[in-house]
């Protein structure tokens, strides 16, 4: 390999085997269209055709529950349906004229309860199929149909809702009907301007609507052509006529010669609508594929055949050497630097952009080499002070309940007189010293335990044969006393024989006491519903709420320190740590804490303890 080559940037070598590709691509393309012509049409011919079905009849649906929403919309306006009860015309007319400037429907009739028209935007000759429908919402059923009406111009396909208007006391008042056209400009709507796509609306086997092209109608007199030469296969219509989707197995060629692929879908096939009395047809030019077979084809194939060969020896030799090997080398020591190795560096055997890569992979090795060594000499330092910080958070916690614990005493013997008579105003005063104190002092509490638990200096005192009813029974005690001024019912359901279990009977109490509090404060009416039960090898402890409940994203949140939902914020009240500690508690134990919720229908929290443990009894 010439030494100027060697050390040529990569994009250039890139760009040159680009070319040796394309070229070798254009070969192949040419050999294909000549052989695979047919097939290769077709096939996205028809992949183009089911995709327009698609489309069209997913819009055909997104329509009937547009309309269906707009009749909703309308007929649950208050002063629309105190119109229609009055029986009054005029302000009925303004009602639907107001709505429909929004709207933009085509025809919207509104009959009182004797089926008298008090509104109808769009007078027909022939509405018999329009009363039907106004008829069978008369009698409070909401129906999605096409309405086919005849005037002088012929018939009329429209998509109409009908829907009845009820009243607040759920009386009928009469009954609305909207529609939207099947018209040129309809169709033409659902091809959303796209170019070589054309529509067609039959009935009765005759092409009664066009889709616009550029604009502008096709002059097209014959029933029977859907445009561009292409005719109505009237097997085709039957069938989708029948309820079911139509594609056209083999190509139709169109003025010019140009392939067409054809569909027939019905209309409303999937709203009770069966057989559907109107089809859309769906006509898809192949221009493009056609004009670019004919530009492509070739006769000197046999020439590129051996170019192919030679093409392909090039670019795997230069690709090898120049990327894949030196690539290879740099995979194998990233590797070798993946397990801790960072003494590794790559070989830079040239200056392109391979090279430089090379010496960018090797100055990376470096700086992680001697981040990795800050960075463990930073993870040390900040385990110490996270230690630390515990310790001192432990020291300050301890170190302010005894303070705490004589102001309650204090204040509590006030309040019983033993210093002196005190008045109704002062015992309340009293009163709100010593409950504001006992709950600092629980916080306290809190901020203490989190310490030793995060310090790891939270020591148990475990005892063997805890009964679980004990323990949970009072928490349910003491959480009816804290909704005693709230529509709530507090449950307690327990399996009867239950096992003994080992722990700290203390701390044990603590869990359900706080997961209880949690649902106590944060349900304002219903039900708090405790269960106790064996699992296998596990008592299984549930305290179901019909609180506000969850959402997906914090289930974990509330479980880290110092972190609350959003319910939790707007209550303003806790330091986001009787969660934690309960799971922290409960993982102490052997066992686990998790919540089950959706948000706006209540929470459900578990605790799972193992009947056999290896805590080993405090002496």
């Amino acid at each position: 390999m010439p030494p100027f080559f060697k050390n040529m940037s990569l994009a250039v070598k890139l760009n040159i085997l680009v070319l040796l590709v394309l070229a070798l691509l254009l070969v192949s393309i040419d050999y294909l269209l000549i052989h695979n012509t047919q097939s290769l049409t077709e096939e996205i011919g028809g992949e183009r055709v089911l995709e327009e079905v698609n489309i069209i009849r997913s819009r055909l649906a997104e329509i009937e529950k547009e309309l269906a929403v707009d009749t909703d919309f309308v007929v649950t306006s208050v002063n629309f349906f105190q119109a229609v009860g009055r029986r009054d015309k005029a302000d009925t007319g303004d009602i639907i004229a107001t709505a429909n400037q929004t709207l933009g429907l085509d025809d919207i009739a509104v009959v009182d309860g004797d089926g008298k028209r008090l509104v109808d935007t769009q007078i027909e000759a022939d509405s018999s199929e329009e009363d039907a429908l106004l008829l069978s919402a008369l009698e409070g059923k909401k129906t999605t149909a096409l309405l086919i009406e005849n005037d002088s111009s012929g018939p009329q396909i429209s998509i109409a809702a009908a829907a009845p208007v009820v009243s607040s006391s759920r009386n009928i008042l009469g009954a609305i009907q909207m529609s939207r056209n099947v018209s040129e400009l309809f169709l033409t709507d659902l091809t959303f301007g796209r170019k070589g796509i054309h529509l067609g609306l039959v009935y009765n086997g005759k092409v009664i609507e066009r889709s616009l092209v550029d604009g502008i109608s096709l002059p097209i007199n014959d029933p029977n052509m859907l445009g561009s030469g292409i005719m109505l296969d009237a097997a085709s219509v039957q069938q989708a006529e029948a309820g079911e989707a139509v594609v056209s197995s083999n190509l139709v060629l169109g003025d010019g010669g140009v392939p067409h692929t054809v569909a027939y879908t019905p209309i409303l096939a999937d709203s009770g609508a069966s057989p559907s009395p109107a089809v859309i047809v769906i006509v898809i030019e192949l221009e493009e594929i056609f004009s670019f077979q004919n530009r492509t084809l070739s006769n000197t194939l046999l020439v590129f055949a051996a170019l192919t060969v030679i093409a392909l020896a090039v670019i795997y030799i230069n690709i090898y050497r120049t990327m894949i090997r030196p690539l290879n080398q740099l995979k194998t020591i990233a590797h070798t630097m993946t397990s801790g190795k960072y003494d590794e560096r790559a070989p830079v055997p040239t200056t392109d952009e391979v090279g430089q890569l090379a010496i960018a992979f090797n100055e990376m090795a470096t700086a992680i080499q001697q981040r990795e060594i800050s960075l463990k000499a930073a993870r040390e330092q900040a385990e110490r002070a996270d230690k630390v910080k515990s310790l001192f958070l432990a020291s300050v916690s301890h170190e302010l309940r005894t303070p705490l614990n004589a102001i309650i005493n204090l204040t509590k013997f006030v309040s019983l007189g033993m210093y002196g008579a005190v008045n109704a105003e002062q015992d309340d005063i009293l009163r709100k010293v010593e409950k504001s104190s006992k709950h600092l002092l629980n916080l306290i509490n809190d901020v203490l335990d989190i310490s030793k638990i995060e310090s790891g200096s939270l020591e148990l005192f475990v005892e063997n044969g805890l009964v679980i009813d004990k323990i949970v029974s009072p928490a349910v005690e003491t959480a009816r006393t804290l909704v005693v001024e709230k529509p709530i019912d507090v449950t307690y359901e327990i399996e009867p024989d239950l096992p003994p279990i080992t722990g700290d009977e203390q701390r044990l109490g603590q869990i359900v006491l706080n997961l209880l509090s949690n649902a106590c404060k944060f349900t304002e009416k219903g039900e708090i519903a405790v269960k106790v039960w064996r699992k296998n090898a596990e008592i299984i402890i549930s305290i179901r709420d019909t609180g506000p409940g969850i959402e997906a994203g914090s289930k974990e949140l509330i479980f880290e320190s110092f972190r609350q939902a959003k319910g939790g914020l707007r209550k303003g009240s806790g330091t986001g740590l009787g969660l934690p500690i309960s799971r922290r508690l409960a993982e102490a134990h052997g066992g686990c804490v998790w919540v089950e919720s959706t948000a706006g229908k209540g929470a459900t929290f578990f605790v799972a303890l193992p009947i056999e443990t290896s805590l080993v009894p405090t002496v």
